[in-house]
């Protein structure tokens, strides 16, 4: 039996980072055998992966940056991105309304057009896809943003609504014009530069909060039931451990928490239900060349091609491979039912071999290393009924007095800076209160 005045169920980086911004009467519990979460990262044979898909680490909030990168102390250095889209067999520049000079003239004209001559430019949007024809025009929006968020959502972009698009730069019309005839220009200038552990991956940052905690962290500890037990809250592990605490949080998936959770309130339960997730399918190679890429991620919305994204780690940190070697992660959106989920992992594996062959992108002679790994919870969706369903359950849990904090306990789709940022704001709520 532990006893601590705070319980956190989690921990990736929002347990993590919470427990470090409190004191020692706290106790955290983690699933598996070492910290991380979807922040881990997977060290092998040399090769070194962010296992749930590349992290940067910005913000436009530049005390939470500071901090982070503060955190890490001298295992982190300052890189510059470099993202491009897969169009029509070649690389344009990311975001593509910045580089339309790339693209081929037909499409140039079509895109540039489309912007200019827009008859939705007035409309008021309702969900993602009329928010992008109104954004982008019809050229845009049907050659690279509406496949793109289709194949990445694994949902018709008219069935998404508008939370996202807040996180979407909308570009000034001199930079469209720009673009289209050749002029340089840059989107996304807060992601320009990021920051990013030398070595271990981006879960070295868990591991750096981590020598931060005061009180306790249990690895292998999986939750099998969480109640309420008078003034406390009882947490018990299938391997028979418990904890006793008089304030929990949990970073934990909400439908998870649900599911050993018996006297969870059945509105929580009902709005959890209605919310809709996708998974994640990565495939991380390491090769025995290095043609020395230097791309953070490449973008592919061609239907066609399983992976809508490439990253390479070796753009994160040059110790990511070994010398004279290179590696690639493609990642695949998928979800139970729709058929590449339930594909096994030698035939996901040959397909994205097959597809990177194709692209000219890998030689796959020279590949020494394959790995398959699968997250169930990859990415929440933002369809028309989020809003409503994530205030609902948010609400229910919230008058039991658990804390749900991090990107699927909140069913948020937040980069890791947002979850810092949360997890000291609420260890300052729980000092205080």
């Amino acid at each position: 039996m532990t006893k601590a005045s705070i319980g956190i169920l989690g921990g990736g980086v929002s347990g993590i980072a919470l427990a470090a911004h409190l004191g020692d009467d706290v106790q955290v519990v983690e699933k598996r055998a070492r910290l991380g979460g979807l922040s881990g990262s997977i060290v092998d044979r040399g090769f070194t992966f962010d296992a749930a898909g590349p992290h940067i680490m910005f913000s436009k909030n530049k005390e939470v940056l500071a901090h982070m990168v503060e955190v890490l102390g001298e295992n982190v250095h300052q890189r510059r991105r470099e993202n491009k889209i897969w169009f029509k067999d070649r690389l344009v520049k990311y975001p593509f309304e910045n580089d339309l000079a790339a693209l081929p003239k037909e499409d140039n004209f079509d895109c540039i057009y489309g912007y200019i001559v827009n008859p939705r430019a007035n409309d008021e949007p309702h969900n993602l896809a009329e928010w992008s024809y109104k954004t982008f025009g019809a050229g845009i929006s049907e050659k690279y943003f509406l496949p793109y968020n289709r194949k990445i959502w694994n949902y018709d972009p008219e069935k998404l609504g508008l939370e996202f698009v807040a996180r979407i730069p909308k570009p000034p019309m001199e930079d469209v014009l720009k673009s289209s005839i050749g002029i340089p220009t840059e989107g996304y200038l807060h992601q320009l530069y990021f920051y990013y552990p030398i070595e271990g991956g981006y879960e070295s940052l868990v591991h750096s909060f981590a020598t931060r905690v005061q009180g306790g962290v249990a690895t292998s500890w999986r939750v099998v039931d969480v109640r309420r037990d008078g003034d406390e809250w009882l947490v018990r592990s299938d391997n028979g451990d418990e904890l006793r605490c008089r304030t929990l949080v949990s970073t934990i998936p909400i439908h998870d928490l649900l599911a050993v959770w018996p006297d969870a309130p059945q509105a929580a339960r009902d709005a959890a239900a209605r919310l809709r997730y996708n998974s994640l399918i990565n495939i991380l190679l390491g090769m025995n060349e290095d043609r020395k890429y230097p791309y953070t991620a490449i973008y592919v919305p061609d239907p066609a091609i399983v992976f809508h994204r490439l990253s390479f780690p070796k753009a994160f940190s040059e110790r990511s491979a070994p010398e004279g070697h290179s590696a690639v992660m493609a990642e695949i959106t998928a979800a139970e039912g729709d058929g590449v989920w339930e594909m096994d992992d030698d035939t996901i594996l040959a397909r994205v071999v097959r597809e990177l062959e194709m692209t000219g992108f890998v030689d796959p002679s020279t590949i020494v290393y394959r790995r398959v790994v699968r997250f169930r919870y990859g990415y929440p969706v933002y369809d028309l009924d989020y809003r409503r369903n994530v205030t609902a359950m948010r609400d229910a849990v919230a008058a039991t007095g658990l804390h749900l904090l991090g990107r699927f306990a909140q069913f948020d789709y937040i980069n890791s800076d947002v979850c810092v940022e949360r997890a000291m704001a609420l260890a300052k709520e729980l000092r205080d209160g």
